[in-house]
């Protein structure tokens, strides 16, 4: 998950506008780094997916066809961005395009951030709170509260309830970590 960040330039664009750039079908990674190599600030939003072929791509655009880019119309015809290889054009209505604001754009920010959030704590089955038991040949069975998943499912950040009702953090292999028994009752 860490290329997610890589999806959108870096540059602050001219404009206070955003607009949707549509392009073909599977071709939105391509467009995304031409945009890039000519400097045109742009809004990959991604989302990350666990395939079944492990030579698939492991990141999928969360609006599959477009990408959003923050430069007057003018100025993208005047970088013939709509001569690019994959690119159809921007929306647009009654052959205006259509602008978006940078509120809609940060909402899908943090839409595509949580999204992630979410897909990263499901693929350990634990969410951030939980209370775990860590089983472990040298420091036998410890209560815990699961912290966060650091690599995928391999690797997890456990809080450790040591003596005296302090907490340690520690980082281990996610196949020593169980959920804790409900006790009923």
């Amino acid at each position: 998950m860490e290329g997610l960040s890589n999806n959108e330039t870096t540059s602050k664009g001219s404009s206070d506008r955003w607009y949707a750039l549509r392009c073909k079908s599977n071709m939105e990674f391509i467009v995304n780094d031409q945009l890039k190599a000519k400097f045109i600030p742009n809004y990959l939003p991604v989302y990350a997916v666990r395939p079944v072929n492990p030579r698939s791509h492991t990141l999928k655009p969360y609006f599959p066809g477009y990408l959003f880019v923050n430069d007057e119309p003018e100025k993208l015809y005047a970088e013939k961005v709509f001569l690019m290889r994959g690119v159809i054009g921007l929306v647009h209505f009654d052959g205006i395009p259509a602008p978006i604001s940078n509120n809609l754009i940060e909402a899908v920010r943090r839409q595509t951030q949580q999204l992630n959030l979410e897909q990263k704590q499901a693929r350990s089955g634990f969410v951030a709170g939980d209370a775990v038991l860590v089983e472990d040949s040298i420091i036998g069975q410890l209560e815990g509260i699961f912290e966060k998943c650091v690599n995928g499912k391999e690797r997890v950040t456990v809080l450790l309830k040591m003596m005296q009702g302090s907490m340690m953090r520690l980082e281990l292999p996610a196949e020593k970590v169980r959920r804790k028994p409900v006790k009923n009752g």
